[in-house]
């Protein structure tokens, strides 16, 4: 599949510019036209209005220093900065641009809805939106597995016993729970669902990451360690057959380093399997790296690069909360399984394999506030050691 790795939506802005050239034939072909030039000049408005800011704004920032105009220039730079005329002005034109960027928001998304501009004229239509399936009953057995060996390895890095750690999660729990019940969360340990789940993954990690924070401990070099532990760990419990899947051999050469890669991807294919049948992710699927890519790749040329989705995966609220939060450690339990086991096939060929994460909405919109975050795009690079 052929993405771009952008965890951002954009407003979709498409142009509407015509060949000057270009005559209309009917009256079919002059109502575009029309319509181009009504956006040409609303677009001649907003620059307008913006070289107006600019001005004002560059106005202000040359003004004399005081070292440059003594006594007379600071006066100048309060007066501007200051006083209630300059403050006034300054924030009149901050609150005109913030006016200007939503009459275009708004705008675009009316063009949008109505097919305005030559560009959507074009279009055959929206992007279909994904078939994505449901997710399957949560396996709880491996669900509280995973939140254990989750615990064990941090325990394993971090110099503190069960019982403290145990004693932050409580701390944690006490102070998030009845938020997370008035959103309508009906949590219950008993019952290990997709909602407890995520529930837990967060206030672990949470827990986690305050931890790290009051010892004041490397955070680059913990998380190195925490998540190549824990994914090897990960995939003793989610595909406890991938290790008996390696052939043994050590053989080099671009031959052989193309064979591993065959085996590697063929390994995160049935971890994609078990984490949909184990309920963790609602689907998943990997894109093909072409032959000449790959090629490349075995040859030291370049660098390998696919990527990995993951649609509705049932912790990605905790990613999300914890990093809306500062964190940058968060339970995103595929990325580590499928980051192990690519490395644990790759890294005896001398392979380095980097994966960074970005939340996508695959549905198609216009409008930024209709975001919501549906799919976890996982872009992977393998590169020579």
């Amino acid at each position: 599949m052929d993405r771009l790795p952008l965890g951002l939506r954009l407003r979709s802005s498409f142009g509407t510019g015509t060949d000057a050239s270009e005559t209309p034939n009917s009256m079919s072909d002059l109502i575009p036209t029309q319509r181009d030039q009504c956006d040409k000049n609303r677009r001649l408005f907003l620059c307008r209005v913006l070289q107006a800011t600019s001005t004002i704004s560059v106005a202000v920032t040359a003004l004399p220093s005081r070292s440059e105009a003594g006594e007379v220039g600071a006066r100048i730079t309060r007066a501007v900065t200051q006083s209630d005329l300059g403050v006034s002005v300054r924030r009149s034109v901050v609150q005109g641009a913030q006016v200007m960027d939503k009459m275009d928001g708004r705008w675009e998304k009316f063009s949008d809805n109505f097919g305005l501009g030559a560009e959507r004229s074009r279009r055959e239509g929206r992007p279909k939106p994904r078939d994505v399936p449901d997710l399957l009953p949560l396996d709880a057995a491996a669900a509280r597995s995973i939140l254990k060996v989750s615990d064990d390895t941090f325990l394993s890095i971090v110099p503190l016993t069960e019982q403290e750690l145990t004693s932050r999660v409580a701390k944690v729990d006490s102070l998030v729970r009845k938020s997370f019940e008035r959103s309508g969360l009906s949590i219950d340990e008993s019952i290990m669902n997709a909602d407890t789940y995520n529930y837990l993954s967060y206030i672990h990690f949470k827990a986690f990451c305050d931890i790290l924070v009051d010892k004041n401990i490397n955070f680059n070099q913990f998380r190195k360690n925490f998540e190549s532990q824990l994914g090897d760990k990960l995939l003793s419990i989610l595909d406890p057959d991938s290790a008996n899947r390696d052939d043994g051999k050590r053989e080099t050469g671009p031959d052989a380093l193309r064979q591993k890669l065959r085996v590697a991807l063929g390994s995160v294919d049935d971890l994609a399997h078990s984490l949909q049948s184990k309920g963790m992710v609602a689907l998943v699927e990997r894109s093909n790296p072409d032959d000449e890519s790959v090629t490349d790749w075995s040859e030291d040329l370049s660098d390998l690069q696919f990527s990995v989705t993951l649609d509705i995966d049932v912790t990605q609220n905790a990613q999300i909360l914890l990093q809306e939060q500062g964190y940058r450690l968060f339970p995103n339990y595929a990325r580590f399984a499928i980051a192990a086991t690519l490395k644990r096939k790759l890294s005896p060929m001398r392979q380095e394999v980097i994966t960074d994460e970005y939340y996508m909405d695959t549905s198609y919109s216009s409008d930024p506030d209709l975001f919501e975050v549906k799919q976890v795009l996982l872009n992977i690079v393998v590169e020579s050691a």
